[in-house]
C-alpha cells in the first residue's frame, strides 16, 4: 500500500523552515492511508529531499497516481495550495512553559475578558499565542495532553519543525480569522464566512481533531522524527 502525500514544503518557501540532513530544502509529509493496531494508529513518514533534483522533468509523473479506496472522506486530502504568512507566535502558557507569574497575570487577564464577553471572549492560547491549521516552526499547542518534553532517542533536544490540524480557524481563533473569510460584526463560529472549504481546505483530520506536531533532532535532522498528538 502506497502513502498518501499530505503536504510538502520547500524552503524557498518558508521563512524559518529547519534544514534536512545534508542541506534538503524540501520536505514532504506523508501518511499511511490504513490504521494500524487495536487503538487504529496512524503511520507517517517525512521526506526529506533537495528541490532542485525533484523539479526535474525527467522525474515527473506521466500520469497521476490511483486513488486508493479510503473508507472515510477525509482520508484523502483536497488538492490546495499554500500561502504562507510569517506571523508572530508565543509559548503555551501551561506548567513552567513561560514563568509563572506571567501565567497568573494570562490567567488574570483571561478571567477579566469571560467576566465581559462570555463565552467568545478571546484567550490567549487561542485568540493571541498559537494560530490554527498547517504551520511551520513556531510553538506547538498543548490543547489535549498538556506541555511534554520531546527529546530525541540520541538524548539531544528536538524542536518543532512542523504542525498539522484539520481546521484553519475554530470558535476561539477569532484574531487568526482572514479579513475576507469573517463577519467583522460577529464572534466566533458565527463570523466564518464560507463554510467547510475557508475552516477545512484540506479536509483532513487528525485524530479526534487534534494537531499532529513533527518534532525534528536538533542535532541531526537525519535521525527519526517524532510525532505527537495533542
Amino acid at each position: 500500500m502506497s502513502f498518501v502525500a499530505l503536504a510538502q514544503f520547500f524552503a524557498r518557501d518558508v521563512p524559518g523552515l529547519a534544514a534536512g540532513p545534508d542541506g534538503a530544502d524540501l520536505v514532504q509529509l506523508l501518511r499511511c492511508p490504513l490504521t494500524h493496531g487495536r487503538h487504529l494508529e496512524r503511520r507517517y513518514l517525512l521526506r526529506w529531499r533537495y528541490a532542485t533534483s525533484t523539479e526535474s522533468t525527467g522525474r515527473f509523473l506521466t500520469a497521476a497516481p490511483e486513488v486508493p479506496l479510503l473508507p472515510w472522506e477525509h482520508e484523502l486530502p483536497e488538492p490546495c495550495v499554500l500561502h504562507p504568512e510569517q506571523v508572530d507566535t508565543y509559548p503555551w502558557a501551561e506548567d513552567d512553559t513561560l514563568p509563572a507569574a506571567l501565567i497568573a497575570r494570562i490567567d488574570a487577564w483571561e478571567d477579566a475578558q469571560t467576566a465581559e464577553g462570555g463565552r467568545d471572549a478571546p484567550s490567549y492560547q487561542g485568540a493571541l499565542s498559537i494560530p490554527p491549521g498547517w504551520r511551520v516552526g513556531g510553538f506547538p499547542s498543548w490543547a489535549s495532553t498538556g506541555p511534554m518534553d520531546i527529546t530525541c532517542a540520541c538524548a539531544a533536544p528536538m524542536r518543532l519543525l512542523l504542525t498539522a490540524e484539520g481546521y484553519e480557524m475554530d470558535a476561539d481563533s477569532h484574531s487568526w480569522m482572514p479579513l475576507e473569510d469573517r463577519d467583522p460584526s460577529l464572534q466566533g463560529m458565527a463570523s466564518i464566512q464560507g463554510g467547510q472549504s475557508v475552516t477545512q481546505p484540506t479536509r483532513l483530520r487528525f485524530g479526534r481533531d487534534r494537531d499532529l506536531h513533527v518534532f525534528t533532532c536538533l542535532t541531526d535532522p537525519g535521525h527519526p522524527p517524532r510525532w505527537v498528538l495533542s
